[in-house]
């Protein structure tokens, strides 16, 4: 018994490990593509709002937490990453710089992009987090249940 209790422990450090990393990861990356963290590499063309640094910190979090706890279960079978995936993609397209991102310029041109996406990006924010939170909350949830059907 106490051998498979340091197991469960050594598993549960390294998921709180690797979930810590991944969001320090995220929040970097994320950063300093968006240039919410300066940089030189990168250049914003749009104004960047207090609420894209919640954004940002948020998704960090919260990606970093459904890692960990996916990494801690990643021998079950409920998993949610539809959601977290949702939500960590759009939160980088919530805080992003819309008019530096090719992929929307592509798809709705400049003015699409200033007239319908911009003015929606604090609502995809909003979706995002929620999400990811519930990602975080069912995955949480089927980890204390210890049921293998949950979901």
């Amino acid at each position: 018994m106490k051998r498979k209790h340091k197991s469960k422990q050594q598993l549960k450090t390294r998921s709180i490990i690797i979930g810590s990393l991944a969001a320090l990861s995220i929040f970097t990356a994320f950063g300093i593509i968006t240039v919410l963290l300066p940089n030189e590499i990168f250049i914003r063309m749009t104004p960047v709002y207090f609420y894209d640094y919640i954004f940002l910190i948020l998704t960090s979090v919260l990606s970093g937490t459904y890692i960990g706890l996916w990494y801690y279960t990643k021998r079950t079978q409920v998993k949610f990453s539809y959601a977290a995936t949702g939500g960590a993609v759009g939160g980088f397209f919530s805080f992003g710089c819309a008019i530096c991102n090719k992929i929307l310029i592509l798809l709705f041109g400049v003015t699409g992009v200033v007239m319908y996406f911009m003015p929606l990006q604090f609502a995809l924010g909003t979706i995002s987090i929620i999400l990811l939170s519930y990602a975080v909350y069912k995955q949480s949830k089927f980890l204390t249940s210890g049921s293998k059907k949950y979901g």
